[in-house]
């Protein structure tokens, strides 16, 4: 890939997608009617999942309109697995997930030349499941080690208490911190905050515990689309600069990339936590209209 133009593209990945290291929540409060919201947001990840695609498969010396079209789909998708795992019954997250893993495969089959489903990522933290369908069905896990630190940063809190019910329900590890509020990356104490994959909720009202917990999980959710387009591509390539790095790819992948330069990005341009897309496409999400 051209580095000037993959550049670009990595540039406005960090601007217009994905999660931040640790996404809170605060008091806002989203206004616009429910459809309008629908419109916008599956509108703009189509939009981005199809450029992404269509750049990324133009620079491959493939069919940009092909990229396009697929990657919007694929982008709409993605959408639709948030919209799905917002919902209150049971196993949404785990649901919405997978259906969102699936739009973000299809763009990054779609950026790469491949058949739509050729091959399909599904993410259950720190573990993403690789189903490669290019001859015949092969399946092969792959360790994320962002993620496994993350989730063990957890699991050593005094202060937590791992969550089953809502863990099998969230599809990723959910903690509870029964007697203390958790603290988001501005230092403010918030209901909750999801952190490469894992969700922490503090000891809030059930009504806001309910809000919450729909608003981290759509985090999870752009939290995989941001890996599996921008910062896999990225490491894989850096990983494959030599055999025993490449090998050990195959199996463990670093994690690192996209959330660093992503909150560098934002440090830099000085955009606050409220006004970042990820955080208002949560908002609007776990507080549409019953």
């Amino acid at each position: 890939m051209h580095r000037p133009a993959f550049s670009f593209v990595l540039f406005a990945a960090f601007v217009l997608g994905g999660a931040a290291p640790i996404l809170g929540q605060d008091s806002s409060q989203w206004r616009a009617p429910r459809w309008v919201g629908d419109v916008t947001f599956l509108s703009s990840n189509a939009l981005l999942g199809g450029l992404t695609a269509g750049v990324a498969q133009s620079l491959r010396g493939g069919d940009f309109r092909d990229g396009f079209a697929r990657g919007a789909l694929g982008g709409a998708t993605a959408y639709a697995g948030r919209r799905v795992a917002a919902e209150e019954f049971d196993g949404a997250g785990l649901l919405g997930r997978q259906l969102s893993s699936v739009g973000a495969s299809m763009v990054r089959n779609a950026s790469e030349g491949r058949p739509t489903l050729e091959t399909l990522v599904f993410a259950f933290t720190p573990v993403r499941i690789h189903v490669d369908r290019s001859d015949g069905w092969e399946v092969s896990p792959k360790l994320n080690v962002r993620d496994l630190f993350w989730l063990a940063s957890f699991v050593l809190r005094s202060e937590t208490e791992f969550d089953l019910a809502m863990t099998l329900s969230a599809g990723a590890p959910v903690f509870r911190s029964p007697m203390r509020s958790f603290i988001d990356s501005d230092g403010v104490s918030v209901d909750g905050v999801q952190v490469s994959g894992v969700i922490g909720l503090s000891d809030v009202p059930d009504d806001l515990l309910r809000t919450a917990f729909a608003h981290e999980r759509v985090h999870v959710l752009q939290h995989d689309f941001a890996l599996l387009l921008w910062s896999d591509p990225v490491e894989a390539r850096l990983m494959g600069a030599h055999p025993i790095t490449a090998r050990l790819y195959r199996h463990v992948e670093p994690g690192v990339v996209f959330p660093g330069l992503r909150r560098l990005t934002y440090d830099a341009l000085s955009i606050e936590h409220s006004k970042q897309p990820a955080e208002i496409e949560a908002m609007f999400l776990d507080r549409r209209p019953r």
